[in-house]
């Protein structure tokens, strides 16, 4: 199974405006954070902030960044290598056959690479 690193993209917002690190103590993160972290967690992935995905990118580790936004805001602006594959509220629980098999061939077979997805954020 793919790890996914999930990055919660906070356009122009607080979060990267405030040039936050992984230290950054609670009180300095967003107030949606904590749980964000934990339901991650226990799905199995990773919530990375905007620090740990420049190390990546900076790393030259090949991952896979995936902008899930519509298609009009990717085209408004992405960042670097992102490709773009919508998904709403309606596909939280289950996709239709031809979504399903844009995401297996978007993924592709390495198992073992990394995948961030990213979206707006309602803070």
């Amino acid at each position: 199974m793919n790890k996914i690193f999930i990055f919660f993209l906070l356009l122009s917002l607080t979060f990267l405006n405030a040039g936050l690190s992984p230290e950054a103590t609670a009180s300095e993160r967003p107030l949606w954070w904590e749980r964000a972290e934990a339901v991650s967690s226990r799905a199995g992935y990773t919530l990375i902030n905007i620090d740990e995905l420049r190390a990546l990118y900076e790393s030259g580790k090949d991952f896979l960044l995936v902008d899930v936004r519509p298609a009009y805001e990717y085209r408004d602006g992405h960042l670097p290598k992102a490709v773009q594959l919508e998904f709403d509220l309606s596909e939280q629980s289950s996709l239709k056959p031809d979504k399903s098999q844009q995401c297996v061939e978007l993924l592709g077979p390495d198992k073992n690479r990394a995948i961030v997805i990213y979206c707006r954020n309602y803070s």
